[in-house]
C-alpha cells in the first residue's frame, strides 16, 4: 500500500505546480455559487420591488361599468389602459399590458336579481407581472363579493354567517426545515453524483491517458514499484479528487444558501437541515464507495486509450448517464417504489433523499451501501486485473 500512497502523492504533486488547475479546482467553487446566488437573489428582489410598486396595465372591457369604481379606487395596483390593437392574447405577449379582463354585458342586471355574471380574465402566465396582476384582480374581487354577499344577505334579513358555514384552519405540520431538507435531499444526490463525476474525470483522463502522451508511464513503469499499487495510486489520486471536488462545491453551496433566502429563518433553517452532522456523515459514507466506483471506471477508460482525446470520448458518456440517473430519481413518486431500493447508483439517491426528507428508511440505505461498496470492490479487481495487462497498458 505504501506504493500506491507514494503515487497518489506523485500526481498530488504535480497538481500543485498547476495555478491554474488548483484555483478551478479549489477556489473557483468558494467564488462561483455565492456570486451566482447573490445576484439571482439580488436580481429577484428587484425585480419583485419593481413589480410591487408598478400599477398593473389593465384593459378593461365593461359595458354595465360595474368593475369602474372598484379598479379606480385603487390606482397604485391597476392602470387601466386603451384596447391595443389587434389581438389582445398577441397584445399580453409582447407585454403592452398585464391583464384583460372582459365583463358580461349583462352584470349590472345579473347583480340586480342576486344572480351570477361571468368575469373573463386573459393573462400571460409565463410574465411574473402579469400573474402578480391576476392576483390582485382575485384579490379585489374576493373583497367585493364579500360585500356584494353581505348585501345581498341584509336584504333577505339573513345571518352574515350564511354564506360561510364553516372556516378552515389550516395547520402545516412540516417545518420550514423540514421543506428545506426534502428540497435538499431530492436535489443533492443528483449534484453529489455529477459533482464526483466530473469533478474525478479531468484528473483521471491526466494521469491516465495524459501520462501516455506525456511519455512518463514507462519512466513510471521502469520503477520497482508493483503495477498493482501503481494502478491502485492513481485510482486513490482520482477518487480523492472527485471527493474534494463534491465536498468543495456543495460546501460552497450551502454558505450561499441565505443569499437566496436573504438572510431568513427559513434560510437559516435550511442550513441547519444541511449542516445535521449525522446526515452529513451518512452521505458521505455512502457516497465513497460510489466515487470509487466512478473513479475506476475513469481510471479503466483513461488508462486504455491512445490518447486524452480518445480518453475524453470514452469518460464523457458516463456523465450523461449519471445525469439522466439523477434526474430520475428526482421525479415525484420515485421514492415510493420498491424495486428501486436494488438499483445501483438509484438506490443510493433515494436512500439519500429520504434520510434529509427526515424520513430515513434504514433497510433501504443499508441495501443501498452493501451493493455499492459490492460494485466498487468488484470494479476494483476488474480494473486490476485488467490493467495489470501489457496490452492494455501500452495500447497503440
Amino acid at each position: 500500500m505504501r506504493g500506491a500512497l507514494l503515487i497518489a502523492k506523485k500526481e498530488f504533486l504535480e497538481l500543485s505546480k498547476d495555478r491554474k488547475t488548483l484555483f478551478f479546482a479549489f477556489v473557483l467553487p468558494f467564488l462561483l455559487y455565492p456570486a451566482i446566488f447573490g445576484m439571482m437573489a439580488k436580481m429577484g428582489k428587484r425585480d419583485e420591488a419593481q413589480n410591487r410598486n408598478k400599477a398593473s396595465r389593465v384593459y378593461v372591457s365593461d359595458p354595465s361599468g360595474i368593475l369602474d369604481g372598484i379598479l379606480a379606487s385603487d390606482p397604485k395596483r391597476f392602470e387601466r389602459v386603451a384596447r391595443p390593437e389587434g389581438d389582445l392574447r398577441q397584445a399580453l405577449r409582447d407585454q403592452k399590458l398585464e391583464l384583460a379582463i372582459e365583463v358580461a354585458p349583462t352584470a349590472a342586471e345579473a347583480l340586480q336579481k342576486h344572480a351570477t355574471f361571468i368575469v373573463t380574465a386573459t393573462v400571460d402566465e409565463s410574465e411574473r407581472a402579469s400573474e402578480l396582476a391576476l392576483k390582485r384582480l382575485r384579490e379585489v374581487l374576493r373583497g367585493q363579493e364579500k360585500t356584494w354577499v353581505q348585501g345581498r344577505l341584509q336584504t333577505l334579513g339573513a345571518s352574515l354567517q350564511l354564506a360561510e358555514p364553516v372556516k378552515l384552519d389550516v395547520k402545516d405540520a412540516a417545518d420550514a426545515a423540514l421543506k428545506a431538507g426534502k428540497f435538499i435531499g431530492m436535489l443533492l444526490p443528483y449534484l453529489l453524483m455529477t459533482m464526483m463525476y466530473t469533478g474525478a474525470m479531468q484528473h483521471g483522463i491526466y494521469a491516465t491517458a495524459g501520462e501516455k502522451e506525456r511519455n512518463t508511464l514507462l519512466s513510471l513503469m521502469a520503477t520497482r514499484l508493483p503495477r498493482n499499487q501503481i494502478i491502485l495510486g492513481k485510482l486513490l489520486y482520482i477518487f480523492s479528487m472527485g471527493v474534494i471536488a463534491a465536498l468543495l462545491n456543495l460546501l460552497s453551496m450551502g454558505l450561499s444558501i441565505p443569499f437566496i433566502g436573504g438572510g431568513s429563518a427559513g434560510s437559516m433553517q435550511a442550513m441547519a437541515a444541511i449542516a445535521n452532522p449525522m446526515t452529513l456523515g451518512l452521505t458521505f459514507l455512502i457516497m465513497v464507495p460510489l466515487g470509487l466506483f466512478f473513479a475506476n471506471f475513469i481510471l479503466l477508460m483513461g488508462i486504455q486509450a491512445k490518447n486524452t482525446i480518445e480518453a475524453g470520448s470514452a469518460i464523457m458518456p458516463g456523465i450523461f448517464l449519471v445525469v439522466f440517473l439523477g434526474m430520475f430519481t428526482m421525479a415525484p413518486g420515485v421514492d415510493k417504489i420498491p424495486a428501486l431500493a436494488y438499483v445501483p447508483v438509484v438506490n443510493v439517491c433515494l436512500a439519500l433523499r429520504k434520510m434529509f426528507g427526515q424520513q430515513p428508511n434504514w433497510t433501504e440505505y443499508a441495501i443501498a451501501f452493501v451493493m455499492t461498496v459490492g460494485l466498487a470492490g468488484l470494479m476494483t479487481l476488474v480494473s486490476t486485473r485488467v490493467l495489470n495487462r501489457e496490452k492494455a497498458l501500452f495500447k497503440a
